[in-house]
């Protein structure tokens, strides 16, 4: 099915509204879930990496938690519950490679073509951008969901309860804003596809290992705090880390704003980006 179909078929309904009452809202949320639909469609299609994908995280957190458990000093980290402590790490690790397998199909449809025959349709160009953060949080919330049940089954319990589960899930989405824009951002800049998984690559294992995933910003050498602490990486993982293991205090609604200030910024770049290069494309 391609997305002209999908399009069609998900605007039929949203289409009538229109002529009806003119609802533009409805129309641009229809066309969201449609370009939305049509990554769901391409997954389903590749099983294999639709269950690998969704069980990576889990299988990271009891290999990697239980491998290093006994190897860290409980009182440089602030807890004897390392796998407790690791989660937030985990859960940002795969927003981060979620965020480049997600530019992927951008990149895809900038060298193929198809991202001229998008903009060639009746479409608000911010609906293309939309979908795909749809389509990623909802393929993360999935994932998020699985590594808490195994945390769980390993002896985790968040401290703050099924509403702190639900902040957590909206920290991840803030992240994945971010991250996904920025990658997209580099996926329509960079010329070839090369050029962005040498980028990525490069600048993926950086961003997390100067951050506080594997260890507390306290342990942290001085210039390597300071770098982690202007990278949004380290407000997610606080936020959600602090959550699991302290409960409710003022650092999370801090860290949340934080984040929200770089995913702004992240996705004002992310735009401009997008609209520099389907504007050239237009033109020609």
């Amino acid at each position: 099915m391609t997305i002209e179909e999908v399009a069609q078929e998900e605007r039929a309904p949203v289409d009538r509204a229109g002529t009806e009452g003119g609802d533009a809202r409805g129309r641009w949320a229809q066309e969201v879930m449609a370009l939305a639909r049509r990554w769901w469609i391409e997954l389903l299609r590749e099983r294999l990496n639709l269950v690998f994908s969704i069980l990576q995280p889990a299988i990271w957190l009891v290999f990697f938690g239980a491998g290093v458990e006994r190897a860290i000093d409980a009182e440089v980290i602030g807890t004897d519950d390392y796998i407790g402590f690791m989660l937030a790490g985990v859960v940002t690790f795969t927003i981060v490679g979620n965020g480049i397998s997600g530019a992927m199909p951008l990149l895809w449809d900038k060298e193929t073509g198809y991202l001229d025959r998008l903009m060639s349709m009746p479409i608000a160009r911010s609906s293309v951008i939309v979908s795909r953060f749809v389509f990623q949080v909802a393929q993360q919330t999935v994932q998020i969901l699985l590594v808490v049940v195994v945390a769980f089954a390993l002896g985790v319990r968040i401290a703050t309860g099924p509403l702190g589960l639900a902040v957590i899930l909206l920290t991840a989405a803030l992240l994945t804003m971010s991250v996904t824009a920025a990658f997209s951002a580099l996926a329509y800049a960079v010329p070839q596809h090369g050029t962005f998984f040498a980028v990525a690559g490069f600048v993926t294992l950086p961003l997390l290992f100067m951050s506080s995933a594997f260890v507390p910003l306290e342990a942290m050498p001085l210039w390597m705090e300071v770098v982690a602490r202007v990278n949004p990486l380290t407000y997610a993982i606080e936020a959600m880390r602090t959550l699991v293991l302290d409960g409710w205090e003022a650092r999370v609604a801090t860290s949340l704003a934080l984040l929200t200030l770089a995913g702004a910024a992240c996705l004002a770049l992310g735009t401009w980006q997008f609209r520099k290069q389907t504007g050239d494309r237009t033109q020609e």
